[in-house]
């Protein structure tokens, strides 16, 4: 699985990718159903949004490159979930970390401001989104044991992100 902000934000990345006009209808398509998901079980999202912020800290903590990679994922994160438009709001505390993260001027557009938090990210390897997706499994299998209700929803969050994944991985 990989991070909320790259399902959440896919307007911005069917431009960077190129992506034809049917796949960027199935990315819309993907985003909305991520969504459904967050309104649907807030308590496991968030519990997938913790795990994440605790890899970011660990890499930060043993300073290691990639910290600013996850930042940059983190704040695509928090700008997305929380439908920051830093276009609308360039105030906003997002934007202004967004913009100082990948060294933009103020005034920098939304897009120009989530296409430089992705050129961060992109250090990210594949190997630490691996590794970053069993442990949200993981998690999710234990939200199943505690909200089997729940489960059918909740699984749908890494069908959904392989779907997206393999139209990216085409550009």
């Amino acid at each position: 699985m990989m991070f909320i902000a790259l399902i959440l934000a896919l307007p911005v990345i069917s431009l960077q990718h190129a992506v034809s006009p049917e796949e960027e209808v199935r990315m819309n398509d993907l985003a909305k159903a991520y969504r459904q998901i967050y309104e649907t079980a807030p308590e496991a999202f968030k519990l997938a949004d913790n795990i994440y912020e605790q890899i970011k800290d660990y890499e930060c903590a043993r300073n290691q490159e990639d910290c600013k990679a996850w930042r940059a994922w983190r704040l695509g994160d928090a700008i997305t979930l929380r439908q920051v438009n830093c276009d609308e709001t360039p105030e906003d505390e997002l934007c202004m970390k967004a913009r100082d993260l990948h060294g933009l001027p103020g005034g920098t557009s939304h897009q120009k401001i989530f296409s430089g938090l992705v050129d961060v990210a992109e250090v990210v390897t594949p190997t630490d989104i691996k590794y970053a997706s069993d442990v949200i499994d993981a998690a999710v299998s234990y939200v199943c044991y505690k909200e089997p209700e729940k489960c059918s929803i909740v699984r749908q969050m890494s069908v959904i992100v392989d779907q997206m994944e393999e139209i990216i991985k085409k550009h």
